[in-house]
């Protein structure tokens, strides 16, 4: 027997060695790209598991029914402007929470408009920039309050939406930076270049050429007149309702609908010709998204 194998051993060495040149080259290719695709697929289910681990981990840790703690990010479309906020909330029962906010806000007049500078007769100044007729201020406020928030209609609308009432009020900051404008001067002592452009902040003895659209280039840079900002103390209220979709996935949102008032120690001029007064008030809708934690 052991002879026989012996006798044909080379003859099965032929064979095999005869397979393995005569296997086609696209056989190979086949095998390496399937190999390939397959590593590619394991590394995208991998990457799915990953991503959908990540997604359920936001979503107990965001919505945690038992929480004690939420901290929301929130902006305010307002009548006279828009806001920036951060609440931090704090459930004090199941139907109540209470909360620190921390806001800034950009105040407006409901009369100030953008205009186009213009040209006049010296086109060698280059183009001219839009700007705000009659604006002398750009007014901005910080504000740092205490509230509460309480359900008044948990899981309303077949249990999609809860309604609450949200109170606060605390310490408001009104902060005025002078609105500068370039004006256009002429000095015909010059004949080659009569014509030059300064920023220049709204004062009486210019009065003449910052309200005369003919001598109005353009807004002057909003940095300038940061070190010669005004700080003005107050204080104020704000009420609002807090509609809560009941079928949040990851992140809590919440629209609020409401209103602000706020004092000052003194006026808070912003428009040259119109009146300035020391109380500012606001209605405003807005939007939050927020995580929860215990």
């Amino acid at each position: 027997m052991v002879s026989m194998c012996l006798k044909y051993f080379p003859q099965f060495i032929s064979v095999i060695a005869l397979l393995l040149f005569s296997y086609p080259p696209a056989l190979y290719a086949q095998s390496n790209v399937w190999a390939g695709k397959q590593l590619t697929s394991d590394k995208a289910k991998k990457g799915k598991d990953k991503l959908k681990d990540w997604k359920d981990h936001l979503q107990k840790w965001g919505l945690d029914s038992n929480y004690n703690h939420e901290l929301d990010l929130g902006a305010k479309l307002n009548t006279n402007g828009w806001s920036g906020c951060v609440y931090l909330f704090k459930k004090v029962s199941k139907r109540q929470l209470s909360f620190w906010q921390l806001g800034f806000s950009e105040i407006k007049d409901e009369k100030q408009v953008k205009q186009q500078g213009s040209f006049g007769a010296f086109p060698q100044l280059g183009n001219p920039s839009s700007y705000i007729f009659g604006k002398i201020n750009n007014l901005y406020a910080l504000q740092l309050g205490y509230g509460r928030q309480t359900i008044l209609l948990p899981d309303v609308l077949e249990g999609n939406i809860s309604v609450s009432f949200r109170y606060n009020g605390g310490f408001s900051l009104a902060m005025l930076k002078p609105y500068y404008l370039k004006l256009i001067n002429v000095d015909y002592s010059q004949p080659n270049d009569p014509a030059t452009v300064q920023q220049q902040k709204y004062s009486s003895a210019n009065a003449d050429k910052f309200l005369n659209t003919g001598y109005v280039f353009g807004a002057g840079s909003w940095s300038k007149g940061l070190n010669e900002m005004e700080y003005i103390p107050g204080a104020y209220l704000e009420g609002a309702f807090v509609i809560t979709p009941g079928n949040q996935k990851a992140f809590i949102e919440n629209v609020t609908l409401g209103g602000n008032i706020a004092y000052y120690a003194k006026d808070l001029p912003i428009m040259a010709d119109r009146p300035a007064y020391n109380l500012q008030a606001c209605l405003f809708v807005g939007l939050s998204l927020g995580k929860r934690w215990r």
